[in-house]
Parts: C-alpha cells; sequence; structure tokens
C-alpha cells in the first residue's frame, strides 16, 4: 500500500525532485560506465552551481591540506555518489524554499535539515563511525517527506499540522498523517530516497530515526550506528531550534540519549558547539536562513535538573537469563553516562549506587558492599586502574569482580587493566547485550557464592543446634530430674576427677553422705507429692548453704552426696553441722519438722581411691542413723 501511494504521488508530480542539472547528474551516476571526466563537464555547464559545489566540497573536506579548486577535482575528492547527492540536496533546497501549505514552515524546515546534515557529519566524524560526507546527505534529506506531503497535500496537511500544534508529538502526527493519506512522512522520505538511488542503509535509517527502537537492526553494526547517529542529529536540531522553554526541557534527554550511544557529555558539548558554529557559516552556501541560538554548552548549563525516573532515553534493555539481582557500585565520572547505565541496571532489577571516581568509590564499600563493581577507566583523583590496584589490597574486596568500561582507543591497554586486578572489561559505548553477557556470568557468579555461604551458615547454624542439644542432652543425662542437682553418675565422675586431683597436688578432699530421716514415714503419710517436695527443699537448703567449691548431688532416693575439695576433716565437720542445723531450720509446706542424718569422711593415706572415700562416709552415716538420726558422724 505504501508503495502504492507512492507511485500515485510521483505520477501526479506532487513530489519535490530533482530538475535540470541535477537530474541530469542523478541520471549519469545512475550508468554503470560514466566516467569522473563526464559528471564534471556536465557540472561546468552551471558556472554558479560549479561554485557552490566547490565551496561545500571545501568545507565537506576541510581536513585535506590541499584546497579543492576545480570540479574535476571536486568529484575526485568526493566520489561520484558524494557528488550526486550534494547536487540533489542543493536542487531540493533551491526548487522548495516556500510553497502554499499554510501551516508547514519552509524556511523553518531546510534551516533544522542544514543543522541536521551537519550534526550527522560531525557526529559520525567524532566516533568514526562512517562517511561523514555521505551522512551530512543523509540528515539533509531525511525529512523530506515532510516537505513531499507539505507538497502533494497542502490544504490537508496544512489542516493536520494545525491539529497537532505546540505538542509537536511525532507520534500523534505519523497517526494523522497514515490516518489522512495512507503513509507517514518517514515512510515518504524511504521512498522519495530509494527512488532517488540512495543506498539501502540511509532508508532505514531515514525510515527509523525518530524512533530507533523500532528497527530490528543488531545494536553496534555498521547499520545500527548510522540510524543512532541521525537519531542524535535529528533530535540535537529540534532542541537547538525549539522554543527556549521547550529546549531546556529537551536538553538533558539529548544528552543522555548521546551518552547511551558513547558520547560523554564534555566531547559530545564539544562537538554540538561546533556544529551550531558551523551551522551558521554554512546556512550562506546553501542559503538558508539562520536564526541566533546559545551555543549548547550555554543550554546545558542553564537546563534545570530531571529526575533519572522521569527521562526516556532508550536505555539499553539488559538481558538477563538466570536473572539474580545484584548490589551493583557504578563509578563513572562522566553524569550523563552514568545515569543512563544506571536507568539500565535499575530497570533490569539491579540495586545500583554511584561514585565519581576511584576515592568516593572506596568510602562508600563498607556501607554498600557491592556484589559486582563496574568503573570507568578515565576519571579524576583515581583512576580504574589505581581504583582496582587500591581494591585488591583490601583482603575484603580481593575476590569482588570489577568490570572496566574502556574506549576503542584504549583497548590496545588491556592487559593493564587485567594486571590491576580487573576481572573483566566492557567496551564503549556499552552494548547492551555485551553488558548482559557479562553480567550473567558475574550472576552466576555471585549466586553460588551466596548460595555456597548460605548453605555454610546453615551447616554452622545446624551444628550449633546440635551442639546446644548434645549439650542438654548430657546435662540432662547428669542431672537430677527432681531436685535439679547432679545426680550419681555425675557425683561418681566429679568425686573421681578430685580424688585424682587431690593425690598429685596432696590437697584435702572430703564428702558427706546425707539422708533425710524418717523419710519413708512421710511417703507413707502424705504421699509421694510431699515426699517430691520436701527432697526439693532439702536439695535448695543443701546448695545454699554449701561451699562455692562443694558439689551437692542427689545420690539416690532420699539420699543426697556433697563433694568438699580443700576440705580436711575438722572443716568438713563444720560444714556438715550448718548443713544439717539449716536443714532442721527449715518449714516444710506442711509444717513438717524435717532433718537430716550425715556421715563424713575425709581422704586420708591408708585409703587406695575414691571409692574406699565413699564407703567410709556410708558407714558413718549408718552410725549416726543408729545413734538416732538429726546428727553428724565424722569419726
Amino acid at each position: 500500500m505504501i508503495n502504492v501511494e507512492f507511485e500515485a504521488l510521483k505520477a501526479k508530480n506532487h513530489l519535490p525532485s530533482p530538475k535540470g542539472l541535477a537530474l541530469k547528474i542523478i541520471q549519469l551516476t545512475l550508468k554503470e560506465d560514466v566516467t569522473t571526466q563526464e559528471i564534471a563537464n556536465a557540472i561546468k555547464t552551471d558556472p554558479a552551481l560549479s561554485g557552490r559545489l566547490i565551496k561545500m566540497a571545501n568545507v565537506l573536506m576541510s581536513y585535506q591540506t590541499r584546497p579543492i579548486v576545480s570540479i574535476s577535482d571536486v568529484v575526485m575528492s568526493l566520489g561520484l555518489s558524494v557528488v550526486r547527492n550534494v547536487v540533489l540536496g542543493m536542487s531540493l533546497v533551491d526548487g522548495s524554499r516556500d510553497g502554499i501549505c499554510r501551516k508547514f514552515n519552509y524556511p523553518n524546515f531546510w534551516s533544522q535539515s542544514l543543522l541536521t546534515a551537519i550534526a550527522a557529519k560531525n557526529f559520525v566524524e567524532g566516533r568514526r563511525m562512517g562517511s561523514a560526507e555521505e551522512m551530512f546527505i543523509l540528515g539533509l534529506l531525511s525529512q523530506v517527506g515532510s516537505l513531499g506531503l507539505a507538497m502533494a497535500y497542502p490544504q490537508e496537511y496544512s489542516l493536520i499540522l494545525e491539529k497537532v500544534g505546540a505538542e509537536d508529538t511525532d507520534t500523534i502526527l505519523i497517526d494523522l498523517e497514515r490516518t489522512e493519506f495512507g503513509l507517514d512522512h518517514n515512510q515518504l522520505t524511504k521512498e522519495m530516497l530509494a527512488d532517488w538511488g540512495l543506498p539501502q542503509v540511509f532508508q532505514i535509517a531515514a525510515l527509523y530515526h525518530e524512533d530507533p527502537a523500532l528497527s530490528d537492526l543488531a545494536e553496534g553494526n555498521r547499520n545500527w550506528n548510522i540510524l543512532n547517529a541521525l537519531h542524535i542529529a535529528s533530535y540535537f536540531s529540534r532542541v537547538c531550534l525549539s522554543h527556549e522553554r521547550q529546549r531546556y526541557k529537551l536538553v538533558q534527554k539529548l544528552t543522555l540519549t548521546a551518552a547511551r550511544l558513547g558520547w560523554e557529555e564534555d566531547i559530545f558539548t564539544e562537538l554540538a558547539d561546533k556544529t551550531v558554529q558551523q551551522w551558521r557559516e554554512w546556512s550562506k552556501l546553501f542559503g538558508i536562513q539562520s536564526t541566533e541560538i546559545p551555543f549548547f554548552k550555554e543550554i546545558l548549563q542553564t537546563a534545570p535538573p530531571t529526575e533519572l525516573e522521569m527521562l526516556d532515553v532508550g536505555a539499553p534493555e539488559v538481558s538477563l537469563e538466570a536473572f539474580y539481582p545484584l548490589r551493583i557500585l557504578l563509578v563513572e565520572d562522566d553524569y550523563a553516562t552514568m545515569l543512563v547505565l544506571k536507568l539500565a541496571l535499575t530497570k533490569a532489577g539491579h540495586t545500583v549506587a554511584t561514585a565519581g571516581d576511584g576515592v568516593e568509590a572506596l568510602s562508600l564499600l563498607d556501607q554498600f558492599i557491592p556484589q559486582l563493581i563496574i568503573t570507568d577507566w578515565n576519571m579524576p583523583k583515581m583512576n580504574g586502574i589505581d581504583f582496582c590496584k587500591a581494591l585488591r589490597c583490601n583482603e575484603l574486596w580481593q575476590n569482588t569482580p570489577v568490570f572496566v568500561m574502556m574506549n576503542q582507543e584504549n583497548l590496545y591497554r588491556i592487559r593493564e587493566i587485567f594486571e590491576a586486578g580487573a576481572s573483566d572489561y566492557v567496551p564503549k559505548p556499552v552494548n547492551s547485550k555485551v553488558l548482559g553477557a557479562r553480567l550473567c556470568v558475574t550472576q552466576r557468579m555471585v549466586q553460588l557464592q551466596e548460595e555456597r555461604k548460605s548453605e555454610h551458615q546453615q551447616l554452622r547454624t545446624v551444628a550449633a543446634q546440635l551442639a546446644a542439644s548434645n549439650h542438654r542432652l548430657h546435662q540432662m543425662a547428669l542431672t537430677d530430674v527432681l531436685t535439679e542437682l547432679p545426680n550419681r553418675r555425675h557425683a561418681n565422675d566429679y568425686l573421681e576427677q578430685q580424688w585424682a586431683m587431690a593425690e598429685r597436688s596432696g590437697r584435702s578432699l572430703s564428702c558427706m553422705l546425707v539422708d533425710v530421716d524418717f523419710f519413708k514415714r512421710v511417703n507413707d503419710t502424705y504421699g509421694h507429692k510431699v515426699g517430691d517436695d520436701v527432697l526439693q527443699q532439702v536439695a535448695q537448703v543443701l546448695r545454699s548453704s554449701a561451699r562455692k567449691q562443694d558439689m551437692v548431688c542427689r545420690f539416690g532416693g532420699e539420699e543426697f552426696l556433697v563433694i568438699c575439695p580443700d576440705a580436711h576433716a575438722d572443716q568438713a565437720y563444720q560444714y556438715a553441722e550448718r548443713l544439717r542445723q539449716n536443714v532442721a531450720a527449715g518449714q516444710s509446706s506442711l509444717n513438717l519438722t524435717v532433718t537430716i542424718s550425715i556421715g563424713v569422711a575425709s581422704k586420708a593415706p591408708a585409703m587406695l581411691n575414691a571409692e574406699m572415700l565413699l564407703q567410709l562416709a556410708d558407714k558413718r552415716l549408718f552410725i549416726a542413723k543408729e545413734m538416732g538420726r538429726n546428727r553428724t558422724v565424722a569419726n
């Protein structure tokens, strides 16, 4: 349908087209056997055009030391295709300076087209992405479809432009054009360029330059670079020629879009100001009106700050296989480049902190704890190489992945970044697929590290829980449930330990066997619950009355064992008497008088082991009970 509409317009001769000499030049260049001299001879028939063409060639080829002084030199220097396109552009400008479409601003159209052309040339030349001369022609003709609609449908197009009005929204304009005419201005531009024999890459760039995301070009290849260079150039001319209020609103998006393609703010500003200056000069060559606009640096400095979330700069979609969000520290001194990368990484789900140089980045490490660091090479105070070296000197950050961003001209120094401790490098301008691939590898590595760390933590937690459980079980195995005193097993072990220590050091050791008097009578009279209360009461009194170094144990039934290190016979007897008296002074819950009998034994040279000490205490306990109970027997 688009081709049908175009052919219909072309047949009615309603479109801007080359005429006279320009048409002849185009026809000649399409011949396979045409010579340079034939082209030069044809151009010489129009002295005015010859003079303008020589001036234009000297401007386009300003880097040459020898000036171009003849048409033959023009054709030899620029080449047949560029000469044809320059003549085509001049012809279209001369034949379309005004028209009857009331709302179409013809002078502004050509002024913006020339500014786009110069910007496209300078941007491509600055990035060395293609032929600067060809980009000039592409920029000049990139919006010719709008001129075509204005000439073919002056009344209808005027109404459409009136509807769009001050909004100047490309999407609204395109929708209205397609509804009214069956094709929009970008589609018409593509068909016109194809009809004039311009290469297909120019046709694709013209079709998608207002929204490069609609194309299916692979990021980073030559055609993609040309398309995006034209996009930046077109947006730049729009910013410069817009009203002051709108200009300051658009300028930050422009710098961020440029940063997206690898132009740092200072470099882009320099190219932009060069473009504005050349536009003022070149307007005279084409006979195009130019207006006074401030230099780009002035526009940028006075533009109000814009929140990152409010910007739509076509940030690269970073593909994420095996998605795992990272904490990324982004170290970049160029504000525009930093914002573009931060927006892309944030949209991809990562948490991003930023620093303007290596010194600031080092101060953020302990606070942010990054899992990945992406740093630029060239920065003030501390560059990427020195930052990597400083980072690797700290044991805590020796294994943190570090990507170093490098311009193409620095790629020959790759070895330096790896020697400094970098994990990988990312070429600038940053390609989203390249960055995505490197992130994917890092994500898997960090994820495995975090999972391993989590597993180790879980193992440590389980081990600690098992140790605590074992400790509780061990304590339970050595503790009497009713009185919470050490049980007989624990008592025997402790007594053996103290006996061995006393043997080695010659220290004193005593023990007491304690029995609750008439305990069976308490159980039979009041029940086992009261009996348990009595045992708990006796245990509490014994525990509170004993010395710190003594161990009070429940030995079995109503018997208790008190082990007294460093206590000779007389001391042990005194301790025992104090225990007996304290128990007798206590009152049970039923106002029962509870008494105890105690047998005391102390280590003597004739004793061979702890068992003999315990037997002696048991024998003396029996004597105490035989003597009427509630007494202590120590000899």
